[in-house]
């Protein structure tokens, strides 16, 4: 069985099959409209075979063309001048009949420019233009500008159907932008690993925390947290095993703190927590809980895996979220000096282990 595609050739295709349906119908129900202002004119009867070929053959020919292509993209792009090419021809051959003339233009304006910008549509328009000038320069540069009620009404499909199927399609082209956004933003906010903010966005929180702090003095504490030596339970156990702790650590983060409150991976093995409305010595009693709940629920090999954490509470004279951290910090390396497992604060002092 063959590999599937890439993703970028996927796309190519899936835009290259849009194009072949919109070709179709864009053509088809156009052709409606030149035949009526040929059948106005009095010259259907010469035009009818390639108007026929215009409407099912070229758009057949360009799929055709364009899926057998190794270069997908540029192979549809010379369909969409090629469209235009087309639209020249019979605009000249219809003489410039208003109505029709000035949809088929107006729709190969809106096309081209969504699809290519101005570039492709500059392009298109000279093509369109050339090929009209060539069919007038054949016909005497006959122009009949006016169009018959008839032709008018056989020019309704076209703008309808064909307008309503742009519609369609733009509705869906945003619908997958705000997929796509909303997908980059999660991964912006969340760490794919351990479901925890992002350091970008943990980091946000707290600055935004602080200026409310500044504005009107509300509480706040920060936790800093360290998983004890998980070099040696990389070195002994592997780095799978190291990176399933850090994934289990995280969750009881997660489950072991209220909705309020903010975890985030602030490193490689460091974790960052904030507690809106949480004064340091009950911060200090949250961090004692995950310490304690961490080692007695997450263990590599047999060994529980235990974690140092610094607290710090917010308080004035803290301008940045760096004195913030910098305080949590401080107390994180105090805890570890004293020989990791342990909660250290500023105003609590330091937890050895119970028991």
């Amino acid at each position: 069985m063959s590999d599937p595609a890439p993703p970028m050739i996927q796309r190519g295709l899936r835009f290259v099959r849009l194009g072949a349906a919109m070709r179709l119908l864009g053509f088809a129900t156009g052709s409606m409209a030149v035949a009526a202002s040929l059948h106005a004119a009095g010259t259907l009867g010469t035009w009818w075979l390639p108007l026929l070929l215009t409407a099912l053959g070229w758009p057949w020919l360009a799929w055709r063309l364009t899926r057998d292509n190794p270069s997908l993209l540029k192979a549809e792009r010379r369909n969409l001048l090629i469209d235009g090419v087309v639209a020249g021809l019979w605009i000249g051959v219809m003489r410039l009949d208003l109505m029709p003339s000035a949809l088929l233009l107006a729709v190969m304006a809106m096309d081209r420019t969504m699809v290519g910008g101005w570039r492709l549509l500059i392009r298109t328009m000279l093509a369109t233009a050339g090929a009209c000038l060539l069919v007038m320069l054949f016909n005497g540069f006959a122009i009949e500008p006016h169009t018959a009620f008839a032709t008018l009404l056989w020019c309704l499909p076209f703008m309808v159907l064909y307008l309503l199927a742009i519609g369609a399609l733009a509705h869906y082209s945003a619908d997958k932008v705000r997929a796509q956004n909303r997908m980059l933003e999660k991964v912006v906010r969340i760490d794919a690993e351990t479901g925890l903010a992002t350091r970008q966005q943990w980091l946000a929180v707290v600055a935004e925390r602080l200026r409310r702090f500044q504005r009107h003095g509300a509480v706040s504490s920060l936790l800093m947290i360290d998983i004890d030596d998980l070099k040696q339970v990389n070195d002994t156990h592997g780095h799978l095993a190291g990176d399933e702790a850090i994934r289990q650590v995280s969750r009881q983060l997660h489950e072991g703190l209220r909705s309020v409150d903010l975890a985030g991976r602030y490193g490689g093995d460091e974790f960052g927590v904030l507690l809106p409305g949480t004064d340091g010595h009950a911060a200090t009693d949250v961090a004692e809980r995950l310490r304690l709940r961490v080692a007695g629920q997450v263990a590599v090999g047999g060994v529980p895996v235990t974690l140092s954490i610094g607290v710090a509470e917010l308080r004035p004279g803290m301008e940045g979220i760096e004195d913030w951290i910098g305080a949590a910090d401080e107390a994180l390396y105090r805890a570890k000096a004293d020989g990791r497992n342990r909660v250290s604060g500023a105003s609590a002092g330091t937890l050895d282990v119970a028991g």
